[in-house]
């Protein structure tokens, strides 16, 4: 933490001098131009006056005289100005000046025509003859002849005296002022900042401290009482941690899970591996012992365990696929009536030899359903083997199809047999898992959860009502077919 607050120190008053050296430079920058527009308009008026003083001699022979006389009395009182008279297009015709050194024969007339033309006073610079290279603060006011001017009174307002004008300024009061404020608040920003940087570092140490308690394991770290520029983190932090926890509490139930399924498997694998082993060892140590009637007998109980055996392998192999989403619905338009139609007739044939009805009852106008037509015959086969698991001869299953008002299809079947125990209820779609009733013990305990898949496949929840020796009822809607 040390280390980062220096880093941020030293990046700050690095940033801190930098600023202050452009703002420096720029005030004054600034300050030099406001001296020269506060100059130039204080001596506005100087060139005017020259004008009006010398009159009637602008348009004689002795102009050149006049300006003279002018001009040393104006040096007298102001050494810095130096006077042209100019004609029309700026071309100099007579000028008076110190030393006498001259080194342009003509100067531009924009900014004199610039000059006379604003309303209000500001900052114009013209050609400075004696310094080709820069320009100059002047003033400048027209000759007049009959109404009509034939040239200009040009006066430049500083020459020498602003040749080294950023070395006066340097040595001045107000160069000192400046940089006496800047270096001032310099030093008051720097402490400003380097508290809020203090202060911001202090309070990454709660950050910090919770990041390596969450590495260290402990999952039940957050971040408290930060606000400020941190919250946002301390609250992204929190998040993270809350979904990490979350996902930790599954990856302990499905190993948990595992486990179980494991040890589920194991039994029920065992329990038909054995019987088949056993018959096998029977048939194979007494076969010439045994009658044809034996032999059947014995050969059908291993054919039986070895069909559930199969059942069981390719429930878990089809579960298996199903949450691990390696398996993509292929959605179609389909007849839902067609499909429940044949659904009760493949199951009727073996409900009557155990003398049980199954019923249909479809709505009218049964739209079109947008469905995987393989996926949902297999949920409706499990509902409906799970169906005559619980019935008993007179019981009836009855197969419903109601078009609702949402435009979905709901289908419900239910049936009129032993049903589902309250405490079995809440479990029945966990994988492998069995009820206590005896006719839970038929089947691999993998069908309603493999339901249960296929429909969440097709974005839809499964219910179920039941109640003991009333009957069971489940339902589910699939969305209707929109055609584009």
């Amino acid at each position: 933490m040390t280390q980062l607050f220096w880093k941020l120190a030293s990046v700050f008053l690095l940033v801190l001098l930098v600023v202050s050296g452009c703002t420096m430079y720029i005030t004054l920058k600034n300050s030099n131009r406001y001296s020269m527009e506060v100059a130039q308009n204080l001596g506005r008026d100087i060139a005017k006056n020259t004008v009006h003083n010398i009159g009637p001699l602008l348009n004689s022979a002795d102009i050149k005289l006049a300006l003279q006389d002018i001009m040393h009395s104006m040096m007298v009182i102001n050494p810095g100005v130096e006077v042209y008279h100019l004609d029309l297009t700026g071309n100099i015709l007579n000028f008076v000046a110190p030393d006498k050194v001259v080194q342009l024969k003509k100067v531009s007339i924009e900014p004199i025509k610039s000059f006379l033309s604003q309303d209000q006073p500001r900052l114009i610079l013209g050609d400075d003859p004696r310094h080709p290279s820069k320009q100059n603060i002047f003033s400048v006011a027209p000759i007049l002849n009959n109404e009509l001017i034939n040239g200009y009174i040009y006066i430049i307002l500083a020459s020498d005296l602003y040749a080294s004008e950023e070395n006066t300024l340097s040595s001045s009061y107000l160069f000192k002022s400046i940089v006496r404020s800047v270096l001032i608040t310099l030093a008051i920003a720097a402490i400003l900042g380097l508290i809020a940087i203090y202060v911001i570092t202090r309070k990454l140490n709660k950050v910090i401290d919770s990041f390596k308690l969450f590495q260290k394991g402990n999952l039940d770290t957050r971040m408290e009482n930060v606000n400020g520029e941190l919250k946002m983190v301390s609250t992204t932090f929190n998040e993270m941690a809350e979904t990490i926890g979350r996902n930790m509490e599954e990856l302990k139930g499905v190993d948990k899970l595992r486990k179980e399924l494991i040890s589920n498997i194991s039994h029920d694998l065992r329990t038909p591996i054995a019987s088949i082993q056993g018959f096998a060892e029977i048939l194979q140590s007494k076969g010439q012992q045994l009658t044809v009637e034996e032999k059947t007998e014995y050969l059908n109980v291993v054919l039986k365990n070895v069909d559930r055996l199969k059942k069981l392998v390719n429930d878990l192999f089809e579960l298996s696929k199903l949450e691990s989403r390696a398996v993509q619905p292929n959605m179609e338009p389909l007849s839902i009536v067609e499909l429940i139609t044949d659904m009760a007739s493949k199951f009727r044939l073996i409900a009557n030899e155990k003398g049980v009805s199954i019923n249909t009852i479809l709505s009218k106008e049964i739209p079109l359903a947008f469905a995987d037509i393989g996926l949902l015959d297999r949920a409706l086969q499990n509902l409906m083997d799970n169906a005559l698991k619980f019935c008993s001869q007179g019981d009836v299953i009855t197969l419903e199809l109601i078009a609702e008002d949402s435009g979905a299809i709901r289908v419900n079947i239910s049936d009129t047999g032993s049903g589902i125990s309250e405490e079995d209820l809440p479990l029945i779609f966990d994988r492998y898992y069995k009820g206590k009733s005896e006719n839970s013990n038929n089947g691999t305990g993998l069908g309603l959860a493999i339901t249960k898949k296929i429909l969440e496949l097709h974005g839809s929840d499964i219910n179920v009502q039941s109640k003991i020796n009333q009957g069971t009822k489940f339902s589910f809607q699939l969305p209707a077919f929109r055609a584009a």
